[in-house]
């Protein structure tokens, strides 16, 4: 039973006539505590019908009226003994699907406590349509504060400059794409990338040219990996790179080509004893998990000192070490 239909139950317990809540079957789904003694004992998911003698045809035209209804309408039905029965009854349409209202007349011939009992009923109808409004405002809200909560959630995992994904975002995919490489007996690599001299680049054009250097250098990365994967700025002119289900070849593959778009960018770097245009160097983590906790400091640090040594070694360059394992010896296809 619905919390609507509950309360509709308590409703109808202030009215001293037996009353009943039907749906448009005439299920009954509520009565008050003069409506089972009236109907004599239990009558809840009863149908109408099988307290009353009234011809099923006719019953169905006067349930097809009521719940049509928004006004009351009074009707006659039959008990078991063909003793005429005075009811009056209205559609609920405040709720889906429609519920009917009945209400029994034992003496209608006293028009004041007819009277008076019109008036609980429009009282109950008020009550019943400030409950709805009630729910539907605290639905509204409910679906409101969640969109608020989605939205907040974004931007706690988002960095402001790039848009990329930011090192909370990072370090909350990390643990799943461990779990699924163990599950799978698949590797994902790490790449930690990392902008050759930004200080010089900072010092020479300004930060305001280095702000948009940034947001060019992840655009170009964001562009060359797939949807599944993860690029995040880990702080400063750094990148990290999530890729899910990628060996070595794949790996390498993926660094060649954000290196080629990085350089074809061509973003003037004249401060840089590397090259005249903006260049990074990257280390790459290849990673085969297993089914302990994910050592997530260990795989950042294994990424780390790849990029120390691509650094050490020129820049704009790429190595590759794996984990646990030694690094990779840097070989021509390493160095861009």
């Amino acid at each position: 039973m619905s919390n609507f239909t509950l309360d509709v139950g308590v409703w109808i317990d202030l009215l001293p006539e037996p009353t009943l809540v039907m749906d448009l079957e005439g299920n009954i789904v509520a009565v008050n505590s003069s409506g089972r003694e009236f109907f004599g004992g239990s009558v809840l998911d009863c149908n109408l019908r099988e307290l009353v003698a009234t011809p099923p045809e006719k019953l169905k035209k006067w349930l097809l009226l009521w719940q049509q209804a928004t006004q009351i309408v009074p009707g006659t039905l039959r008990d078991p003994q063909d003793q005429k029965i005075e009811v009056e009854a209205v559609g609920i349409h405040r709720c889906q699907p429609p519920l009917i209202l009945l209400r029994v007349l034992r003496q209608p011939r006293f028009l004041r406590q007819f009277i008076i009992q019109r008036q609980q009923f429009q009282q109950l109808q008020q009550q019943m349509a400030q409950q709805t409004a009630l729910i539907v405002e605290l639905q509204q809200r409910q679906k409101q504060l969640e969109a608020e909560n989605h939205h907040l959630q974004e931007i706690s995992r988002q960095d402001s400059l790039t848009k990329l994904a930011n090192r909370r975002a990072f370090k909350a995919c990390l643990p799943i794409a461990w779990r699924e490489s163990a599950t799978t007996h698949t590797p994902f690599a790490i790449a930690l990338l990392d902008i050759d001299h930004f200080k010089c680049y900072n010092d020479t054009y300004g930060h305001l040219a280095g702000d948009r250097a940034l947001q060019r250098v992840a655009h170009a990365i964001k562009s060359q990996v797939r949807e599944t994967d993860l690029v995040a700025r880990y702080g400063g002119e750094e990148f990290i790179l999530l890729l899910r289900q990628t060996d070595h070849d794949a790996a390498i593959c993926v660094l060649e080509r954000v290196f080629k778009h990085i350089r074809n960018l061509g973003i003037p770097h004249a401060s840089s004893p590397v090259q005249p245009y903006l260049t990074v160097s990257a280390g790459i983590c290849i990673v085969a998990a297993s089914l302990q906790d994910c050592p997530m400091a260990e795989l950042v640090a294994t990424a780390d000192a790849a990029l120390y040594a691509a650094k050490h070694s020129g820049r704009d360059r790429y190595v590759l070490q794996t984990y646990p394992g030694m690094s990779v010896p840097i070989s021509p296809s390493q160095e861009i």
